[in-house]
C-alpha cells in the first residue's frame, strides 16, 4: 500500500514519535509511507531524520494549525499523488480538521488515530463529529479512548478499532542486569547506596509529580538511603524545584536522551499522572525489567494488569502511592515475579511490530 500520514502538529513529541515508529514498521512489512505536515521550525530541523523514515516528506507552507493552507495544499497533494489512503493523526482531539475536508473533496479513504484524547464540548464537539463521520475507519489507542469516541454515536462506534501503541524492545531487553555506577557522573547516586525510584515525564501539573514527591518524603522517614529521580522539563519545573529542591536524595535530571540507561539504573518506575493518554514510558520501563506503578486513568489500565504486571493507584493520592511503593520495597520476591510478568506482557501485546500489523488490518478494512 501507498499511505500518506498527515498531522498539523508544530511539535515533535510522543505522538509524532509513534507516527515515525509506525511508519518504520509498516515499511518493514512492505508498505510505502509518506508524511505531510506543516513547515514548522521544529519539523524543519528534523528534516533529515524524517526523510530517513518516510518515503517522501511534504512540508506544507503553513504557520499554525488554523492556517487554511492546510486544506488547499493538502488537497493539491492528494490530487497529484496516487495514495491508497490518508492516515490522519490527531495530536489533540480538535486538530487536523482541514485534512478531513481535503480528503472529502478528493474522495480518498481516511483512517484516523487520536493520540491525546480528551472530551470536547460545544462547537468543537460538533466539528469533531463531522470529521469522524468522514473517517472510514477510526483507531483508538486505549479502551478509555475507545469509550470516549463511542460517545460520538453508533455510526462512529461501528468504525472503531483498538490498536495500542508499541515500542521496539531491542534497546530495553539488555537492561536487566542492574548497574552499580551512575548513568553519568553526578546524575544518580554513585555506588547505589540505596534503591532508586524514577519518574520520566514532562514536569507539568497533570503529570502529578508533587504527589510522588510527597510519598517519597514519607518513605524517607525509615528509608533514608532511598533516592527519587525526576527526568524531564516543563512548565511546573520552577515551582517543583522551589518547593522541594532541598529534599535529600531528590534529583532533577532535566531533559535526557539516555532513557534506556536511566531505566537500567532504576528499581521502581512511577508515573503519577492526573491524566494520561497512554503511558508509553511504562512499556519502556516494563521492557527494562523495572516494576511500574501508575495512576488508574487513560491508557495505563490497558498496559498494567493490577497486581500482576504492575500496580495501579487512584490519581492525586500520595498516601496510596507511599503504601504501594513500601509494599514493593519490602517484598523483593514478589517484585521479581511481577517484573517477569510485565516483560512478557509487553512482548505479547505492545511491540511496534504488533502495532503495525494491527494497523494494516484496519487499512484492509478501508481498501
Amino acid at each position: 500500500m501507498n499511505i500518506l500520514f498527515y498531522t498539523d502538529t508544530p511539535n515533535y513529541g510522543g505522538a509524532e514519535k509513534q507516527m515515525a515508529l509506525l511508519a518504520k514498521h509498516l515499511k518493514m512489512l512492505g508498505h510505502r509511507v509518506s508524511l505531510a505536515c506543516g513547515a514548522y521550525s521544529i519539523l524543519k530541523q528534523r528534516r533529515l531524520e524524517l526523510d530517513e523514515i518516510y518515503e517522501n516528506t511534504y512540508l506544507l507552507p503553513t504557520i499554525h494549525k488554523h492556517d487554511p493552507r492546510h486544506y488547499s495544499k493538502l488537497k493539491q497533494l492528494l490530487k497529484r499523488e496516487k495514495f491508497d489512503l490518508i492516515h490522519i493523526h490527531l495530536w489533540n482531539p480538535g486538530s487536523c480538521r482541514y485534512a478531513f475536508w481535503a480528503a472529502d473533496h478528493t474522495k480518498i479513504p481516511v483512517v484516523t488515530t487520536e493520540h491525546d484524547p480528551f472530551e470536547l464540548t460545544g462547537l468543537k464537539h460538533k466539528i469533531k463529529r463531522m470529521c469522524l463521520d468522514r473517517s472510514d475507519q477510526i483507531i483508538a489507542i486505549s479502551m478509555d479512548n475507545f469509550g470516549q469516541l463511542s460517545h460520538y454515536g453508533e455510526g462512529v462506534k461501528k468504525r472503531l478499532n483498538l490498536v495500542h501503541n508499541g515500542i521496539e524492545l531491542d534497546k530495553y531487553l539488555d537492561n536487566h542486569d542492574k548497574v552499580s555506577i551512575p548513568v553519568q557522573k553526578g546524575d544518580l547516586p554513585a555506588g547505589r547506596p540505596g534503591l532508586v525510584i524514577t519518574c520520566i515525564a514532562e514536569l507539568h501539573e497533570r503529570k502529578g509529580q508533587k504527589y510522588l514527591i510527597e510519598a517519597f518524603k514519607k518513605l524517607q522517614t525509615n528509608m533514608p538511603t532511598l533516592h527519587l529521580v525526576l527526568v524531564g522539563t516543563g512548565p511546573n519545573e520552577k515551582e517543583l524545584k522551589n518547593k522541594y529542591g532541598d529534599i535529600t536524595n531528590l534529583h532533577f535530571l532535566g531533559w535526557r536522551e539516555d532513557i534506556p540507561q536511566i531505566l537500567k539504573a532504576s528499581d521502581i518506575f512511577v508515573l503519577p499522572s492526573l491524566r494520561e493518554a497512554f503511558g508509553l514510558v511504562l512499556l519502556e520501563a516494563m521492557a527494562s525489567g523495572v516494576i511500574v506503578v501508575a495512576t488508574d486513568n487513560g491508557g495505563t489500565t490497558d498496559i498494567i494488569d493490577d497486581g500482576k504486571s504492575g500496580y495501579l493507584v487512584s490519581p492525586g493520592n500520595s498516601d496510596k502511592l507511599e503504601r504501594i511503593i513500601r509494599t514493593i520495597l519490602t517484598n523483593p520476591d514478589q517484585k521479581r515475579d511481577i517484573e517477569k510478568a510485565a516483560l512478557e506482557r509487553v512482548k505479547n501485546h505492545f511491540t511496534a511490530r504488533v502495532m503495525a500489523e494491527r494497523t494494516v488490518e484496519v487499512y484492509k478494512k478501508v481498501l
